[in-house]
């Protein structure tokens, strides 16, 4: 009687090769939901009518190229308010949202700076929504004279 522990090698891979697939695929699909594209024009964001208290941007409103323009904000919320997300969106990019931070534990100030890839002369818009679900957003424009975006990435 053959023992059921010496399968032949290339069943071994091929059984190991299905189980790995299995498992990566049981590993990245719950990822690719967190990475989900959001594209918000901006239109739209003034329509929302955000007030921009308590939000300070620092941003150049000239860039001679847009592959990596500095971004500054300092949040402060409201009081009794604390910050809960803050994201960044850049409306002409093709992909509009550049940024989401949820923050593990809300905070009262929040201090952060980046630099961001930008697709022509356009307004960057950083969003702010607090724990009672309330939001404020504030807006500074800039004009690129070379363009870092040429594709959808």
């Amino acid at each position: 009687m053959p023992n059921p522990l010496q399968r032949p090698l290339s069943r071994h891979l091929r059984d190991r090769r299905t189980a790995l697939t299995l498992a990566a695929t049981a590993f990245l699909t719950p990822l690719r939901t967190l990475a989900e594209v959001i594209n918000v024009k901006a239109s739209e964001l003034v329509a929302m009518k955000l007030s921009s208290e308590g939000i300070t941007l620092e941003f150049p409103s000239l860039a001679d190229t847009g592959a990596a323009v500095p971004l500054q904000a300092t949040i402060n919320a409201p009081t009794g308010h604390k910050i809960d997300v803050i994201e960044v969106f850049l409306p002409e990019n093709p992909n509009t949202r550049a940024l989401r931070l949820k923050l593990v534990e809300p905070q009262a100030r929040f201090v952060f700076s980046t630099r961001l890839r930008l697709a022509g002369s356009q307004d960057v818009w950083v969003v702010v929504t607090f724990t009672d679900g309330s939001r404020r957003g504030a807006s500074a424009p800039t004009v690129v004279t070379s363009s870092a975006c040429f594709d959808a990435s």
